[in-house]
């Protein structure tokens, strides 16, 4: 059998232009896709990779082959495996047929993926048979929840099915129409089942956008791709928006596994996107890369800040979440994902991705996804337009709506808005305040800081406000602090995710005085409105969408409630911004940038920080002591990272930033350091392997750099040892844990090495070691480090078993060019 080596690239009449314009009112004014036509496979392996993946596992290089070898193991891979279904409905919350599904998915990948590595036709004939009569017999997909399966599975049922498309020679016209029919009237409607825009939350959304966009590109269909592609990159609950610029996502204060799921998704779209041609890794000055460094940092338990950020699910001002969490690999598919597209491919650095890499397993499907070379390009969509906005300072228009008395009014002032209103509540469906307003035609913003709410009533509130109308009751959105400290919310009469619950909330700010920022922003037919501690770092935590007829022109405006109609409420705003304004208001130096991060690169320090609300530029300082004396290493700087290059290995670095503007520079963004450092490299390849027992292909598996595999010995002490068949002076060796038994991690051993096998010199001794955590990583240093040949780690016992002791890998770290 002979396996294709040429993908199949499909055209169709009118998607390149189709690509290129949205085929929706929802984003109007917005590129999306530039794409010539799909390639399958590619959702979101390409045949180039899966010919690399190929050829590794036929050489035996590890970690890939390792990693092939637990799925040609595992039983849903197998042409023993028993199809759990078809079933005509599945359903997630309430579950139903869930698990059958599941697993018949999981087993047409890997058996996929059988046909593609062994040539065996029937590996390829029991997955398409598989796949199809799911596809001629499921009809729904249904529950609350059923984006979450459809978005975790995506990469596997889509990419099965893609790669059979693209490689089997038995594969059908036939096949492709009836995949595609079950894709495009059974999964994809449950991707998405709240409606245009209506995802929830962070993770889910990511989740359906994942499932979308695959499903897109297997159907060739370029309508829904392109918006997908245009959701991704602007709506700011779900996408690329839903992070700040230090890296954190929508749920990274929530936890860290649904941390993950937004990464995961976010980063498995772009990497189908990437195989389309389309790279939106771009955007947003590389986002995908700074939420990878940033999960990697926490969850490698490095010092790492925090601001406060949230989804329209919650708003998190603290961080209690599990960091040094390990769970789905460690995050091994993402952030492999990850590291192949910013450091192979455009010459980055992420040094706490890297750094989790030297224990991340490498299983069964994640091998997949881990490269060691890339030269593929793609090109970045054209530019957003996110709505802008300056200062306004005259032409706001009062008006008491819903009988609110006495009259208000709105003036301004040495930079700030002074607004004067009664009203009675605009709370739930009540709609009584005082409103200055604008109009706005077309997409458009407003932002302001609230400085103070007079304490008329302990909800009186004061803040902004869109509206279709100034009717009362009209559709509207508005974004408020309280006298109880807090943010309030409410969009009456727009389609909502979570309806009122969502729509109506209330939530703690991360302040202890009534003084936050508010912003709403409307897109096409999406109002979002956002909350944040200093004008930069906005979460989206209410998104509505208008239904009905789109209006050109909305009103826009700044909103008082006293909550004790017949007496006035004087709040304050400054900072007020519209798209449109006039730009008048006297420039204000800008705060200092938030937080700052920096990373111990390669001969570099890559730094990132939160950019600061009416900066122009920044300055970045550096010293070689904390708190200085600082030295400007860099000027102008645009944006919101830079990477020092003027370092030198091994020497700690302290960094602060300042914030620029006409009207002078910021005080010092919060310190942080980094001490770059050229890595060493594993040299524990191409060697050979063997313990105690005698038993090399047993020990094989401590040396095959996959965490994911492991010794088993019968014996709570022994000896495992490599010959390298060259002399390397290992500087540092690391021991992982397995994922079996504490008691029989080892606990005391010596490092030894040798130049003949049968002379040892120790040169290190370590006891009492504990790992109280499965697949965790201990690093040792070598005092005196010499030039061997042999290798040993000789355990004298192990922390309790009495009859085995097991060793996931050591690794043999030595200085390299």
């Amino acid at each position: 059998m002979t396996i294709r080596t040429t993908a199949r690239k499909f055209k169709r009449t009118g998607v390149a232009a189709a690509l290129l314009a949205l085929s929706t009112a929802m984003l109007p004014g917005y590129s999306a896709a530039q794409a010539t036509g799909f390639t399958h496979p590619g959702a979101p392996l390409t045949l180039s990779d899966l010919q690399t993946l190929k050829t590794y596992v036929d050489q035996g290089k590890q970690p890939w082959k390792s990693a092939y070898d637990q799925l040609a193991n595992d039983g849903k891979a197998k042409l023993t495996y028993v199809m759990a279904g078809p079933y005509a409905t599945v359903s997630r919350a309430p579950d139903m047929n869930l698990w059958p599904w599941r697993n018949d998915m999981v087993a047409i990948w890997d058996l996929t993926r059988m046909w593609y590595f062994t040539g065996n036709k029937d590996y390829a004939k029991k997955a398409h048979d598989i796949l199809t009569a799911w596809a001629t017999t499921q009809t729904a997909f249904s529950g609350r929840e059923s984006m979450l399966d459809l978005g975790d599975y995506a990469y596997a049922f889509v990419g099965a099915a893609d790669i059979l498309r693209g490689t089997w020679p038995d594969w059908t016209d036939s096949d492709t129409a009836t995949v595609k029919n079950y894709f495009a009237n059974v999964l994809m409607p449950a991707s998405n089942p709240y409606g245009e825009n209506m995802f929830g939350a962070a993770n889910k959304g990511a989740l359906a956008l994942n499932a979308l966009g695959l499903m897109a590109i297997f159907n060739d269909d370029a309508d829904t791709l392109n918006r997908v592609v245009a959701q991704t990159r602007t709506l700011a609950h779900i996408g690329l928006r839903s992070s700040n610029d230090i890296g954190m996502l929508g749920d990274s204060l929530r936890d860290q596994g649904h941390a993950h799921g937004q990464l995961k998704s976010l980063t498995m779209l772009a990497e189908a996107l990437w195989k389309q041609g389309i790279d939106v890794y771009s955007d947003f000055d590389n986002r995908l890369l700074a939420a990878g460094e940033y999960f990697a940092r926490v969850n490698e338990l490095a010092p790492t800040p925090f601001l406060p950020f949230g989804t329209t699910d919650a708003y998190y001002i603290a961080d209690n979440t599990n960091r040094g969490w390990g769970g789905w690999g460690g995050g091994n598919i993402a952030l492999n994902q990850i590291y192949g597209a910013y450091v192979l491919r455009k010459g980055m650095q992420a040094p706490y991705i890297a750094q989790r890499r030297l224990w991340m397993p490498v299983d069964s499907t994640s091998f997949m996804f881990l490269k060691d070379v890339d030269t593929s390009t793609a090109t970045p969509p054209p530019a957003l337009a996110i709505p802008a906005t300056a200062s306004i300072t005259t032409g706001l228009t009062d008006v008491d709506i819903g009988g609110a008395a006495p009259a208000g009014s709105a003036t301004y002032a040495d930079g700030k808005w002074t607004v004067k209103g009664g009203g009675a509540e605009i709370w739930g469906t009540s709609d009584s305040c005082h409103f200055a307003y604008q109009t706005l035609t077309g997409d458009g913003a407003i932002i302001a800081k609230v400085e103070s709410v007079q304490n008329t009533n302990i909800s009186a509130k004061a803040g902004v406000m869109m509206r279709t109308s100034l009717a009362q009751g009209a559709p509207r959105a508005w974004m408020a602090v309280t006298n109880r400290i807090q943010a309030e919310q409410n969009m009456p009469n727009l389609s909502v995710y979570g309806g009122t619950n969502y729509g109506n909330k209330a939530f703690n700010i991360a302040n202890t005085v009534p003084s936050y920022w508010v912003k709403l922003e409307r897109i096409g037919n999406m109002i979002t409105g956002y909350v944040s501690p200093d004008g930069t770092n906005w979460a989206a935590t209410d998104v509505g969408r208008i239904d009905g007829p789109l209006p050109d022109t909305i009103y826009v405006g700044l909103v008082v409630a006293s909550v004790a109609n017949g007496t006035l409420n004087t709040s304050t705003f400054s900072h007020v911004q519209v798209t449109g304004g006039d730009g008048g208001a006297p420039t204000a130096i800008p705060a200092a940038p938030a937080t700052l991060l920096a990373e111990p690169g390669d001969g570099a320090v890559p730094l990132r920080w939160q950019q600061s609300f009416g900066a122009t530029s920044y300055e970045v300082l550096r010293a070689t002591s904390s708190g200085g004396p600082y030295v400007t290493v860099a000027d102008n700087v645009k944006g919101g990272s830079y990477t020092d290059t003027t370092v030198t290995n091994g020497t700690t670095y302290y960094y602060t930033v300042m914030a620029m503007n006409a009207a002078g520079s910021s005080g010092s963004s919060p310190e942080d350091s980094a001490t770059p450092v050229h890595p060493l490299v594993n040299v524990a390849t191409g060697g050979t392997p063997n313990d105690s027992a005698n038993n090399p292909a047993n020990a094989k598996y401590v040396f095959d750099q996959n965490s994911g595999s492991y010794w088993f010995y019968s014996g709570v002490m022994g000896w495992l040892q490599y010959d390298l068949g060259r002399t390397e002076t290992v500087q540092r060796y690391t021991v992982i844990s397995s994922t079996d038994k504490i008691g029989r991690d080892p606990k005391d051993w010596q490092f030894q090495g040798s130049n003949d096998g049968v002379n040892w010199t120790t040169l290190d001794t370590q006891s009492d070691q504990a790992f109280p955590n499965r697949i965790q990583m201990h690093s040792y240093t070598v005092a005196s480090p010499g030039a061997y040949r042999w290798y040993r780690l000789n355990i004298t016992s192990n922390n309790g078993d009495t009859s085995f002791t097991t060793l996931s890998e050591i690794g043999l770290y030595a200085a390299k060019p």
